[in-house]
């Protein structure tokens, strides 16, 4: 018997139920993987609080990375044996299952399984914002709100590996301790009722020309307020909530607004292309130490608090 998460309604952390179930085998093009590492997103919980509508019940998870166990017969670039990952798939809760081949990335021999948990669907996001919904330019000074959760703690290094003049913004203290060891060039709290305007004193008085906003709510305004006319509002995230923005207010400042998602970026045509500059870059360094905070996959009304709380800088995981 293999175990996984599932829920049978919509709701708070304990909606989250562990349970046995029966593997099927894979079928032709399908694939049986043992997870050694299973990645938690943001995106998780809003699956599981109703953010998303879904059928239920629903099999929780997007990502994870282990080791094939059986291949289907059609199947022809992949092996037993073979170590691989996903960034997005449904139904990642679980110490096994089966999939389709398609959504696989084998993994190089250098990453293990817990590094491509804690990296692929974070990395593979940062990747489409630096080099797809906006490409960045050396010289730029952007802004990124969230910078110390796990897709803002590779997302601020990677710009500023680039280029980039980078301010980061952060909730708490301890995170702006921790954030500021990165080598930005600021560190500001998000809680800062003026700030906008310490964005804009922290780029010599003038609007920023990108704003990377992954929090939502709390700092949606100042991303408006402290872009320069022209500039881009890149809305990625809601981590405190969702909020609506009026395109008009943008369009007469000639802000461009998109809100992109992984998969509008990155597909089965250029994954394998995307994920190997993304492990190419965290071998340079220049994505920093990959910071893992690790759960047992029964524990995973925890790792949604947590998540909840903002209480771990980069990646979560849930260990079989």
């Amino acid at each position: 018997m293999s175990q996984r998460i599932r829920i049978y309604q919509q709701g708070t952390p304990a909606v989250l139920r562990y349970e046995t179930f029966d593997l099927e085998s894979p079928t032709r093009e399908q694939v049986l993987i043992r997870h050694e590492a299973i990645g938690v997103n943001f995106v998780d919980t809003m699956f599981r609080d109703g953010t998303f509508k879904v059928p239920l019940p629903f099999s929780m998870g997007v990502e994870a990375a282990g080791i094939v166990e059986a291949v289907g017969a059609h199947v022809q670039h992949l092996k037993v044996g073979d170590r691989v990952g996903y960034f997005f798939a449904l139904g990642a809760y679980a110490d096994r299952r089966v999939i389709d081949s398609s959504a696989l990335i084998k993994l190089p021999d250098d990453i293990c399984s817990e590094q491509a948990a804690g990296l692929l669907s974070k990395g593979l996001t940062a990747w489409a914002l630096v080099k797809q919904a906006h490409r960045i330019q050396a010289g730029e000074t952007i802004v990124v709100h969230g910078a110390s959760g796990g897709v803002g703690s590779l997302l601020t290094r990677w710009a500023k590996s680039l280029g980039a003049t980078v301010i980061a913004s952060v909730g708490s203290a301890d995170k702006a301790r921790i954030v500021g060891g990165w080598g930005l060039d600021h560190v500001l709290r998000s809680d800062d009722s003026d700030l906008a305007s310490r964005i804009i004193a922290a780029n010599s008085g003038i609007g920023v020309d990108v704003v990377y906003d992954l929090v939502g709510w709390d700092t949606l305004d100042a991303s408006i307020r402290s872009l320069r006319a022209g500039g881009e509002l890149i809305h990625v995230g809601n981590a405190s909530g969702g909020v609506t923005v009026d395109p008009l207010l943008l369009a007469a400042r000639g802000v461009r607004y998109v809100q992109p998602s992984t998969p509008q970026y990155v597909n089965a045509q250029n994954q394998h292309m995307a994920a190997s500059e993304l492990f190419e870059r965290f071998r340079e360094g220049a994505l920093g130490e990959l910071e893992l905070a690790r759960y047992k996959l029964e524990e995973a009304a925890l790792a949604h608090q947590a998540i909840a709380a903002r209480k771990h800088t980069g990646s979560v995981l849930l260990i079989p």
